[in-house]
């Protein structure tokens, strides 16, 4: 009889092997994606215990990176958010955002900030008002862009259709004008100077998925005829000149990374090559990472895709035009993973719905036991909760969402930075 071979850690010496960006070392190559879980309960923008507990739970787990949830980084953008985000763009955000980095830190994770200037034409407001975006142009959701366990589900709930139907169709934006584009970019770019004032290791300009910096991007939802529209250059200018007012705010020796999605996957959309010349451009400019996602609200079956490791072969593609690390999202299976990065496809994994699943995945890899992981089912139970504007929950993990009751996620005694090491600026954003 042939004995099964055990799984060891040397069976994933790449996954666990450590990384550098820009002096900020990585202990391992796996990554928690950002997700809006909606654990925030309200529109206030404000972290809370459970917000707290839950990024305590996947650092503890062992993840070498966290990349927090969308924060939304204006006022304006602040008013169409997902349903729930949180905020910071004032200092009334700005202690619980720093608590939030310092737990993540305290249980042994590198932690990005993901930095929104707003979700455009795929806002929400409750009051109907119409969000801001590149052109007037709605979003609708095809009924065959969802992943058909969403269709299943949707199809045996019909309170679920209503609020799906709500979410799966934005309200008219208003174009834009100039003098506002330049607004929201100062002021976001301000609070990225927060982001770094409070100790997170970086930050991820969020671009991807059709929100505003993508829509800019895409000539599906950008039909404007001044500088912001037309050509590429034209449709990168709004994204080149984000990431340019970012990196005045907080220097060249700090982190700035970006999400993108690789293709919109719509008639008309921003193509595959043409991301890829996004990504050139922006790495010739000193951009320090990639993340890649995939697709739209509107290609929903590409942002959530069904099957592991969809996204590797796009991510091979932006490893050829780049020479700075590439995330690659959505490779559940740890030997899946390890391959990935052993070919040279991605640098490092990011999960989005397996780290809901099972907080301890990384510890689980790590010690050899990769059979003991509670594998996500990807049947997008979490996302439903979120649609129906509900704080996120797991078939799988019945924990998900009460790890404020877990006191193994409490956030241990940690000495405060000495006042030669902390940054007292004589100026912040937000103060007289």
């Amino acid at each position: 009889m042939v004995q099964k071979k055990m799984a060891t850690k040397g069976d994933f010496k790449n996954l666990l092997s450590p990384i550098e960006i820009k002096g900020v070392e990585i202990p391992n190559r796996i990554v928690m994606a950002p997700m809006n879980t909606l654990l925030s309960m309200d529109n206030s923008g404000k972290v809370n215990e459970e917000v707290l507990a839950y990024y305590a739970a996947r650092a503890k787990g062992g993840c070498g990176l966290i990349i927090t949830e969308c924060v939304l980084a204006t006022k304006l953008a602040s008013m169409f958010p997902y349903t729930s985000n949180l905020h910071l763009f004032n200092l009334s955000y700005f202690p619980g955002i720093a608590e939030l980095g310092e737990t993540i830190h305290a249980f042994g994770s590198r932690v990005f900030i993901q930095m929104s200037i707003g979700f455009g034409r795929q806002g929400h407001n409750h009051d109907g008002r119409h969000p801001p975006a590149p052109s007037a142009i709605p979003y609708t959701t095809p009924v065959d862009m969802y992943p058909k366990v969403m269709l299943n589900m949707l199809e045996k709930n019909p309170g679920a259709i209503a609020v799906a139907n709500y979410m799966g169709a934005g309200h008219v934006p208003y174009e834009m004008t100039i003098d506002e584009i330049r607004r929201e970019q100062d002021e976001f770019a301000n609070s990225c100077r927060f982001a770094k004032l409070a100790q997170f290791d970086g930050i991820e300009l969020h671009a991807p998925h059709g929100y505003l910096e993508h829509q800019f991007l895409s000539p599906r939802s950008n039909k404007r005829t001044d500088m912001y529209g037309g050509s590429l250059e034209n449709r990168m200018r709004f994204l080149v000149e984000v990431y340019l007012k970012v990196r005045e705010a907080v220097g060249f020796d700090y982190i700035v990374g970006m999400r993108l999605s690789a293709d919109e996957h719509m008639p008309e959309g921003f193509t595959h090559q043409e991301a890829l010349e996004v990504a050139r451009r922006m790495g010739e400019m000193g951009i320090d990472y990639f993340h890649l996602s995939d697709g739209s609200y509107e290609a929903f079956k590409y942002f959530m895709p069904e099957k592991d490791g969809t996204m590797l072969e796009e991510s091979a593609n932006f490893k050829n035009v780049l020479n700075i690390p590439v995330i690659c999202v959505s490779v559940h299976d740890p030997k899946k993973a390890e391959a990935a990065i052993a070919s040279g496809r991605c640098d490092l994994v990011s999960l989005g719905r397996q780290m809901l699943c099972d907080p301890d995945y990384a510890n689980k890899v790590a010690e050899g036991r990769p059979k003991d992981i509670r594998r996500c089912r990807r049947c997008n139970l979490c996302l439903m909760y979120t649609i129906m504007g509900l704080p996120v929950r797991c078939a799988i993990n019945h924990d998900l969402g009460r790890e404020k009751y877990m006191p193994e996620y409490w956030r241990p005694s940690v000495a405060p930075l000495p006042p030669e090491e902390a940054i007292f600026p004589q100026s912040m954003p937000g103060m007289p």
